[in-house]
């Protein structure tokens, strides 16, 4: 993908809480659970993740978001199916999200891009909190304190969601109606009053309605970049 040195992208730096604790085996599928995860991610947002998430340093990773407005929804989608796929209610991954521009990209390799977004993203990582696992970063955006705090209520409440709740979640964030998730999700079907206990139990409702604000007011934005001063 060409990247647009005047369009405004996000970029996503994370890594996995506490991976260096996991035993060498688990290590080892969690790296590939991390390659799995990818590819679905691309398969669920077409033209949205443009590039693979880049996995460097055993758990660090990288991702580039071309539609920003959807990047909430992304890095929960990634968070969900990667703890779902662990089958581990403990797992967790940190992320800071940054929105801004890009310079160039290297071939597909998203960790050596450069440009504001890339350096916003790295520095709000560097400077999370412990008891931060996710951040908003978009400087000069008046809105940028206020959408941070969503996703940072929006991290409480995925930061304890179970593996289920967590592959209920995947679906969901794909638009899919119950139905389809209790056929498509699971191995063996489940029913869709089952999916409809985890996503309640998750807290669906409010997080549904917290990345629809989310992606409303960054829609306007995006679209208009005089209201982003490079």
């Amino acid at each position: 993908m060409k990247i647009n040195s005047d369009k405004i992208y996000s970029v996503i730096t994370g890594d996995i809480v506490h991976s260096s604790r996991l035993p060498l085996v688990k290590r080892k599928k969690l790296h590939k659970i991390m390659v799995e995860s990818s590819i679905e991610l691309r398969q669920a947002f077409k033209n949205i993740t443009p590039f693979d998430v880049d996995i460097f340093r055993g758990d660090s990773w990288q991702m580039i978001v071309a539609v920003p407005m959807y990047v909430l929804k992304v890095a929960l989608f990634y968070r969900s199916i990667l703890r779902a796929k662990m089958e581990s209610h403990k797992f967790n991954t940190r992320m800071a999200i940054a929105l801004g521009h890009i310079d160039f990209i290297p071939g597909s390799r998203v960790a050596e891009g450069h440009g504001e977004a890339y350096e916003l993203s790295g520095k709000a990582f560097e400077n999370l909190s412990k008891s931060t696992n996710m951040i908003f970063v978009f400087p000069n955006y008046k809105h940028e304190k206020c959408l941070n705090a969503i996703v940072q209520l929006i991290d409480a409440f995925s930061t304890n969601w179970s593996d289920k709740q967590a592959l209920a979640i995947t679906g969901a964030l794909r638009g899919w109606k119950q139905e389809k998730i209790a056929k498509t999700c699971w191995k063996n079907e489940i029913t869709q009053q089952a999916v409809a206990q985890h996503l309640d139990r998750a807290g669906w409702n409010a997080v549904e309605k917290g990345l629809i604000f989310f992606e409303d007011c960054l829609k306007n934005t995006i679209k208009d970049n005089n209201n982003y001063k490079r």
